[in-house]
């Protein structure tokens, strides 16, 4: 998929929230903290979120520079 994604860290259970990754390509996603994986946002939509939250701005250029970017809660 070539677009913009996101992710959050989640426990076994469901507990977090751990970081949040937005990455071009899954496969380039940084290992997750222990005891979490990477659970993909499956509604998110950069646009609205960019509009949301003008800081992603940086976040989002950092991705698409290097492939991926994580930001912690």
């Amino acid at each position: 998929m070539n677009r913009l994604q996101k992710f959050v860290e989640r426990g076994a259970f469901g507990e977090g929230p751990g970081r949040a990754a937005y990455v071009l390509d899954p496969t380039n996603l940084p290992e997750p903290s222990c005891g979490f994986e990477w659970r993909v946002v499956a509604d998110f939509l950069p646009g609205d979120a960019i509009l949301a939250e003008p800081r992603l701005k940086e976040v989002f250029e950092a991705a698409l520079k290097r492939g991926w970017a994580v930001v912690a809660r």
